[in-house]
């Protein structure tokens, strides 16, 4: 008995870290994940800092440099060890949107104190956890300010495999939005097509294991990270933003005083797409809820005019429409657009907001960021910009009963403009206003300290419709690549569920894929972009089932599929769930599902999927119970959707 006791402790010490070496300027330290399967390793060689990541015996990541400078210390080499400390993560936490409510923060933690030849101390923080592994730089000195210039952390990914990747932005004044198209399996250690680079989330296919890496848990003391253009030989390497963001406004580099952090370099991996796509590391990784309050936070689904009509926010009349359209689809909010503080047609903004509140439904307005750091000039601007001049807007709009603001063109990722974003969602939380930002950067977790925040776009979505006539073509492959990629991190306002077409260009998608987005892409504030015709002209089934859709989730689950062929995903609420399908490819494809994730008993299955043309969708309601396969067929470009209420 006690020789098993000795056993179980060994493993547990190896998991939480151990040293292969003792000099101390050659160390390493490995860091296993709770099931024993992930592992990251620290290598100290020489005074210069590397590591690796591994899977059972599979490489993830090469070894790979990392290092930190700044304008006080150089912490790339000359570098020796101090100290380590270990310990056991396991915290339950809620979440107001996301792929589930209950979450499970579950790592092991190892933090590698060092020093450099000045003996300025430096920490490496890694975590293991069973569906990917993390590590950041803490400096812990206290009452001393930093400015990092440079840091030298990199992926070094193996060869053999596929890329989907998405360039950062033209470097102009309106990059980065996070809006451009992704590669589709393109060759890993291709450079981007300009000099931005890549932004995060990449997603790579490599050594028999799908492998996501983003970033989590930024906070005002550093700017946004992304990857730069040349990857030569796998080798992504971290990127500073751009000099010429936000207009050449503001340091390309992170000043903050100690101690601080930088964010979590995050790494999602596993031997199949569902540990990416079901993985809530970025949450993990995040600071809780910092509201103390949430009960006024209330998800849903809303109406939005501006898609069909990009006048519509200037006319109360026409804006009317769409309120009486959230009231006959039971949908809680409308979104008033920009340009409505030039509303003067039939009443003003106070004028929609009693209408509103006379029909039970709640606005969202839109301001423009405002500042030096965006050429746009749709309004309300220079505001939000303003800390005075938006605390009283805030408190102005929330007393005319508006519930929450959408907040465009943000144009960088420099530490100026994140500190912007927190100050929003703090101020807006001040007056019980919910959050959407457009025109911005990736989700790096904030949903999760600030519940209020309930979506972001930084996706090439719906509105494209409008702007870009080969996005009508590549839309269904992009969107089964997105669920794979951009919406891992965190919700995404595509703006979901179009039927209609600009300037008689037909989608390449059918009904049944666009009703299928509704459910792919999850986000806390699901806008449905289409005209007021298009959803009244839906059949009583189709219509019901938009009233009825849950924008919050107990659970997710990806059935099958692969990026930018097809995608089939499986969502609860309660004791039902809901599948969506999407093929993102020209030919027919056909899904058989054993339901193998419902529990026993008996459901009232409703089917909606592709029929005899694009444009129409077939309906059928049947008794269905667990143990009985079923085969969907998706025409080109097509998709279902699924709804499975617990008898």
């Amino acid at each position: 008995m006690k020789k098993n006791h000795v056993l179980v402790l060994f493993a547990l010490l190896l998991s939480l870290g151990s040293l292969a070496q003792s000099s101390p300027s050659n160390r390493v330290f490995v860091l296993t994940s709770p099931n024993g399967i992930n592992s990251i390793a620290l290598y100290l060689n020489n005074g210069k800092i590397g590591y690796s990541v591994t899977r059972f015996k599979d490489t993830i990541i090469q070894k790979s440099p990392l290092g930190m400078e700044t304008n006080q210390a150089d912490f790339s080499q000359q570098l020796s060890f101090v100290s380590k400390k270990t310990k056991q993560i396991n915290e339950w936490y809620t979440m107001l949107i996301g792929k589930r409510k209950m979450n499970n923060n579950k790592a092991n933690e190892l933090v590698i104190r060092l020093k450099n030849k000045f003996n300025k101390p430096i920490d490496l923080a890694l975590r293991a956890y069973d569906d990917g592994v993390a590590f950041r730089y803490e400096f812990p000195q206290v009452n001393t300010s930093y400015t990092v210039t440079n840091e030298l952390t990199a992926f070094s990914i193996p060869l053999k495999g596929k890329a989907w990747l998405m360039k950062y932005g033209m470097a102009t004044d309106w990059s980065p939005a996070y809006e451009e198209d992704y590669t589709q399996g393109s060759t890993i250690g291709s450079a981007s097509p300009d000099s931005s680079g890549w932004a995060f989330p990449t997603l790579f296919q490599t050594n028999n294991h799908f492998v996501l890496i983003t970033e989590a848990g930024l906070d005002e003391n550093f700017y946004g990270s992304h990857i730069q253009q040349d990857c030569t030989g796998g080798v992504y390497k971290i990127a500073k933003p751009l000099s010429t963001e936000a207009r050449g406004n503001y340091s390309t580099h992170a000043v903050a005083n100690t101690p601080f952090s930088t964010p979590w370099r995050t790494l999602i991996f596993g031997d199949n797409l569902g540990a990416i796509v079901e993985s809530n590391l970025v949450y993990h990784l995040s600071k809780p809820n910092q509201l103390k309050e949430i009960s006024w936070i209330k998800p849903g689904r809303s109406s939005w005019s501006w898609w069909g009509d990009h006048e519509s926010s200037k006319n109360f009349t026409s804006l009317s429409k769409f309120i009486d359209l959230s009231k006959a689809m039971h949908w809680e909010y409308s979104l008033v657009d920009a340009n409505w503080d030039l509303m003067k047609e039939g009443g003003d903004i106070a004028d929609l907001a009693r209408y509103a509140m006379q029909q039970d439904v709640s606005l969202t307005v839109w301001y423009n960021s405002g500042g030096l750091h965006n050429l746009s000039t749709e309004r309300p601007r220079d505001i939000l910009s303003d800390p005075t001049k938006r605390k009283i807007e805030f408190q102005k709009i929330s007393a005319l009963g508006i519930k929450a603001i959408k907040v465009d063109f943000f144009n960088s990722d420099k530490q100026a403009i994140i500190q912007l974003y927190l100050d929003i969602l703090k101020d807006a939380a001040a007056s019980k206003l919910m959050v959407i930002f457009h025109g911005c950067t990736l989700p790096r977790g904030w949903s999760r300290t600030y519940p209020n925040l309930l979506s972001m776009e930084a996706v090439k979505g719906a509105e494209q419709y409008c702007f870009d006539k080969k996005f009508y073509k590549n839309a269904p492959s992009h969107n089964t690549t997105i669920v794979a990629g951009r919406n891992v991190v965190g919700p995404m306002d595509y703006t979901p569920v179009t039927f209609s077409s600009y300037d008689s260009v037909q989608h390449a998608s059918t009904h049944a894929h666009e009703l299928a987005t509704a459910l792919l892409f999850e986000s806390g504030m699901l806008h449905f972009a289409d005209r007021v015709a298009a959803y009244e002209g839906l059949s009583s089934v189709i219509k019901n089932f938009l009233r009825t859709i849950p924008v919050t989730w107990d659970d997710t689950k990806l059935v099958e599929g692969y990026p930018g062929d097809y995608m089939v995903l499986a969502r609860r609420k309660g004791n039902d769930w809901y599948i969506a399908g999407a093929n993102g490819d020209s030919t027919p494809k056909t899904v058989k599902l054993d339901f193998s994730f419902l529990p026993q008993g008996n459901y009232q299955l409703l089917l909606m999927r592709d029929g005899a043309t694009d444009r129409d969708i077939d309906t059928q309601i049947i008794t269905y119970t667990k143990g009985k396969p079923m085969e969907v067929i998706m025409r080109g470009s097509g998709g279902f959707v699924i709804q499975l209420l617990k008898q």
